[in-house]
């Protein structure tokens, strides 16, 4: 009997419950190499803020075992900051110095020896660096890349010079800043120097990393393309984002609200609060004040406390079915400020089978037919119009809604995206079986 491969997943946080884009991927990609590769999976992971040693008790059937890793304290940091910025684009993105750490090298060392995985997958560019702790060790090294950073830096750069007010280059994490260390890091000036230097540094990672790894891989196919075409390189694959299409086709048909639109998210993270901005600023005033944007997501109080005064927005916060919310919903507005890869909440939308408006961004790597899926516009008066017309026309909401989910289910499940993991050297358990049968 052959035995099960083990792979490790090295990443910059714990990804259960999948309440996030980056979490989904992750989980599914575990979910998919046990149930359709035979796999073990194993974590070595970092806690982000609000994380706790309990949620490595509370892992899920489908991990065997989770290792926690300790960021570095703050005089490591600093010591790592301050070589980065001495060493300019050749230090490397300034966020791999924030977890930076020579007792994390060597945990991921040691467990690697000791598991002798097939794969050891490192979660996100910032923790690129600890390629060097097992480049000499006998397994398919995987550099999970996720997006194109450096141009989705490059347009939160461009979008600082259009918003009145932004959600600032650390996202969600603003909220642990205080005092003086919240208002420098809201400091404009502060912002596009951080986001120009990152996303330069960004960009000759993204171009050194294949050469380092053996597979780098991305949500995207489009990004996939163009980063093989700018570097010349083979081994960048892409394993699509999918989506849950059972369970988000599942239930009742969807029952719109007149009037009712929707944005999702997480609101702490800066490109969900830019684009809510965007939208409460630009769009929601040219569709009509008979309309109510309704917000499904995690939002902070000083986000809440923005929109106010504005009695055409009603914030859900999150909620424990996204799919009730969005049945109930007229139209899906998602207009994306900035962002690279494929994103969650449209494919949610599509297989729900909610009417879509959104933008090039937004419909980037998905491929949307403007009037045909969903309605593809990139302006504010575009958008608004877009809006109008499905609120006035019930047949062509149902008409765009329906052709969006058929596109969902036959390209978007996730069966059918983590196929892609044959690039990568799995082998199916269905392909196992059959060579297995054949000797």
């Amino acid at each position: 009997m052959t035995k099960r491969k083990k792979v490790l997943f090295f990443t910059d946080r714990i990804f259960w419950p999948a309440n996030d884009g980056h979490k989904v991927v992750l989980t599914n990609y575990c979910k998919g190499l046990v149930s359709e590769y035979d796999c073990d999976v194993h974590v070595l992971s970092f806690l982000e803020a609000g994380q706790d040693e309990q949620s490595v008790l509370s892992r899920p059937d489908f991990i065997s075992s989770v290792a926690l890793a300790n960021k570095p304290d703050k005089k490591t940091i600093v010591k790592n900051l301050t070589t980065a910025l001495a060493k300019g684009v050749c230090g490397g993105p300034i966020q791999c110095a924030l977890f930076k750490s020579k007792a994390v090298a060597k945990q991921l060392r040691d467990l690697t020896v000791k598991l002798k995985p097939s794969h050891v997958f490192i979660d996100l560019p910032r923790l690129s660096p600890y390629i060097d702790a097992i480049s000499d060790l006998p397994c398919k090294k995987v550099l999970y890349m996720e997006d194109s950073f450096s141009v989705r830096y490059q347009r939160q750069l461009n979008s600082l010079n259009t918003l009145n007010k932004t959600g600032g280059v650390a996202g969600k994490y603003t909220a642990n800043f205080k005092g003086g260390v919240a208002k420098l890091a809201s400091n404009s000036t502060l912002q596009k120097f951080v986001l120009g230097t990152e996303s330069a540094r960004m960009r000759r990672l993204e171009h050194d990393a294949p050469k380092q790894f053996d597979y780098v891989v991305l949500v995207s196919p489009v990004e996939a393309e163009r980063l093989t075409a700018e570097t010349g390189n083979s081994n960048i694959i892409a394993v699509p984002l999918g989506v849950d299409c059972p369970f988000y086709t599942s239930g009742p048909e969807p029952s719109p609200r007149p009037g009712v639109v929707s944005f999702l998210g997480d609101m702490r993270a800066a490109a969900n609060a830019d684009s809510l901005r965007y939208i409460a600023d630009e769009v929601l005033p040219l569709i009509g004040p008979d309309v109510m944007l309704e917000v499904v997501g995690t939002a902070s109080e000083d986000l809440i406390d923005e929109f106010k005064s504005n009695n055409q927005i009603r914030f859900l916060g999150r909620v424990e079915d996204t799919r009730a919310a969005l049945r109930s919903t007229s139209v899906f507005l998602a207009p994306i400020a900035y962002g690279t890869g494929i994103k969650t909440k449209i494919l949610e939308a599509m297989a729900i089978g909610v009417p879509i408006v959104t933008n090039a961004i937004g419909n980037e790597g998905i491929g949307l037919i403007d009037c045909v899926d969903a309605f593809v516009a990139d302006g504010a008066t575009g958008q608004a119009a877009a809006v109008r017309r499905l609120l006035d026309d019930k047949d062509l909401a149902i008409r765009l809604a329906s052709s969006a989910r058929r596109k969902a289910i036959e390209i978007f499940d996730w069966q059918k995206s983590l196929e892609n993991f044959s690039y990568l050297g799995f082998e199916s358990s269905e392909d196992a079986k059959g060579d297995a049968n054949v000797a």
